[in-house]
């Protein structure tokens, strides 16, 4: 009798751990924009990369979950070039082309309520000689 009142308290704990694991590290609560780096030089090579990262409730990354998002550019499309538009994985690498100016792209995650709007400045690229 002792040994069955082991097994169910052992099977209890073993619950108890799993969901709350579940619901406060692998949940995603929130999410941030990462945008790296965060301008671009009208060389032609420059790159940006713009991506979405789910946050679980300790505020760090939630492990092997991803949030898919939809990125529309409002203004600047013609001064990059897209090399990558992943929104299942909600990532997007641009190439700056050889003119300055400013782009926005309006971000609308799946696990965000309103869309946010990232600007990227492009820069001149000044040489020495």
């Amino acid at each position: 009798m002792r040994r069955n009142e082991i097994y169910i308290l052992f099977i209890l704990i073993f619950a108890i751990t799993l969901l709350f694991t579940y619901q406060y590290v692998f949940n995603i609560y929130e999410v941030i924009y990462s945008v790296d780096p965060p301008s671009l030089f009208a060389d032609d090579h420059s790159t940006v990369t713009i991506s979405v990262i789910p946050l679980n409730a300790f505020g760090l990354r939630a492990p092997f979950r991803y949030s898919s998002a939809s990125f529309d550019i409002k203004e600047g499309k013609g001064f990059i070039e897209i090399i990558k538009e992943d929104n299942k994985n909600g990532e997007m690498i641009v190439k700056a082309k050889r003119e300055t100016g400013l782009v926005a792209v309006l971000i609308k995650s799946e696990h965000s309520f309103l869309p946010s709007l990232i600007e990227i400045r492009i820069y001149p690229n000044i040489t020495q000689k």
